[in-house]
């Protein structure tokens, strides 16, 4: 078994850099997102850059949290909010493999990267494969959960952000 990568400048690689790329911008964008989301329910500008919700697994219930604390009568798109959360958590953890394991297999023929994780999961084998359609597969639903998760903020800016539902 050969643990030879590729040349990094190797046309036949490219659009394994370009999809790489394209989820980490999708993935910062996210995050960013996510920032600018507890700006808006709590009310505070910096909010989001100064305090941390965690890891993408605990997100959902830490941003519960947050709305329950900020708003206690309810806010509309909680539940919206929360879901979206819940359905980043895998696409989270795929970003993170690839980001931040063991880079352990090109195969160049396949397109695909084999990635040994540093942290074992359930569910996860440990020498997971991606291919470039997985890779955007990330990137696009990052993407997509991103402006989700805008459209949410943007209805809670437009209320103000201590606007209470009519009982």
């Amino acid at each position: 078994m050969t643990h030879d990568f590729p040349d990094a400048d190797a046309p036949a690689i490219q659009p394994f850099t370009q999809a790489f790329v394209g989820m980490m911008f999708a993935h910062a964008a996210f995050e960013h997102r996510v920032s600018a989301l507890m700006n808006a329910i709590t009310g505070d500008e910096g909010f989001g850059e100064r305090t941390s919700l965690g890891t993408a697994d605990k997100r959902p219930k830490r941003m519960q949290k947050l709305i329950n604390e900020h708003h206690p009568d309810g806010l509309p798109e909680a539940d919206a909010i929360v879901a979206c959360l819940k359905r980043s958590i895998s696409f989270c953890r795929s970003r993170n493999l690839l980001a931040h394991g063991r880079w352990w297999r090109f195969d160049i023929e396949a397109n695909a990267i084999t990635v040994r994780p540093g942290v074992a999961r359930s569910n996860q084998g440990q020498h997971p494969t991606l291919t470039v359609a997985d890779i955007r597969h990330v990137g696009t639903s990052l993407k997509d959960l991103e402006v989700e998760l805008w459209k949410r903020q943007t209805a809670i800016e437009a209320r103000g952000p201590h606007h209470q539902p009519a009982v």
